[in-house]
């Protein structure tokens, strides 16, 4: 789990499952230490021979269960961004995919970041973490940031009712599938001005544009050698990767995300979620600690 969503977690343990987590721990290391005492017996083997391991196979599962948010530092809420200034221009990065949960795709790009050891950030649609719950849960597993992207990915301008119903319908699927909610949120397309952006900044959400653009969402799509190309002669630090694991086939996507991850780390780049992102950014002395749009560009 990325440093940000760790603290989220933390944060929000309930007061009951903490109490259970602390007796569990405490309860196990006494037993333990107690049949060491007085059976001679070490700890390892005593584990080994007593199955006491499944202690601490239980006290993971109960909290690896315990929901977590995503929620937006204060700095951020209520902004649209598309980078972050980032402390002494740290060579930060944060890698997004949008329109997933997806069959094949997502899996593929999955199995390249745990290999790597990146987390990333997902903006799910509704309807297909509905059809694909556990491609999903999977995302979530492996320690990644989820994010809102509506409930059909549409561009149409939309009555304030839809807009709400986009999001909220969305955030109520996270909710039930994964067990989370999180305040970020990504209009389809980038469109800033059909309802959806007023909307998610009257929640206080953070909506997340990019500065790098891999233009895997072409009808043509770039090969995987262009896609490389084009992040790593966009890339800057603090800037944002936008990429696709849904809503279609991206094959070459999901091909080009090794030798993308390969490349911004030979030049000193580290992955980060959003959530780490603008954690870092408002660390910093500057204000604002993003570069946002024109409010002009915002309904």
């Amino acid at each position: 789990m990325a440093r940000g969503d760790y603290q989220n977690l933390t944060k929000r343990l309930l007061p009951g499952k903490m109490l259970w987590l602390v007796i569990a721990a405490v309860s196990f290391a006494l037993i333990v230490l107690l049949h060491t005492i007085f059976s001679g017996i070490s700890p390892k083997t005593l584990i080994a021979e007593t199955g006491l391991a499944d202690t601490t196979k239980v006290t993971s599962a109960v909290a690896s269960s315990i929901p977590m948010n995503f929620d937006v530092p204060k700095s951020f809420q209520a902004k649209t961004i598309k980078d972050a200034t980032v402390p002494g221009a740290e060579k930060v990065i944060a890698l997004t995919f949008d329109d997933g949960p997806w069959p094949q795709t997502t899996e593929q790009i999955l199995d390249t970041l745990k290999k790597e050891n990146v987390k990333a950030t997902f903006y799910m649609v509704g309807q297909p973490l509905k059809s694909f719950p556990e491609i999903g849960k999977k995302v979530l597993a492996d320690g990644h940031m989820i994010a809102n992207h509506t409930l059909h990915h549409w561009y149409k301008k939309m009555s304030p009712l839809v807009a709400q119903r986009e999001i909220e319908d969305t955030a109520k699927i996270i909710k039930e599938v994964l067990g989370v909610e999180t305040a970020y949120f990504r209009p389809p397309g980038g469109v800033l001005t059909n309802g959806l952006v007023a909307y998610a900044h009257k929640q206080n959400q953070s909506v997340n544009m990019w500065s790098v653009d891999s233009g895997d969402s072409r009808p043509k799509r770039p090969s995987p050698e262009a896609m490389v190309k084009t992040i790593l002669a966009e890339a800057t630090p603090g800037g944002i990767v936008l990429m696709h694991d849904g809503g279609g086939s991206h094959d070459n996507t999901a091909k080009a995300v090794p030798e993308i991850i390969a490349q911004l780390r030979a030049r000193g780049y580290k992955f980060v979620t959003m959530t780490e992102l603008l954690e870092m950014a408002s660390a910093t002395p500057e204000t604002p600690t993003a570069k946002a749009l024109p409010s002009s560009a915002i309904n």
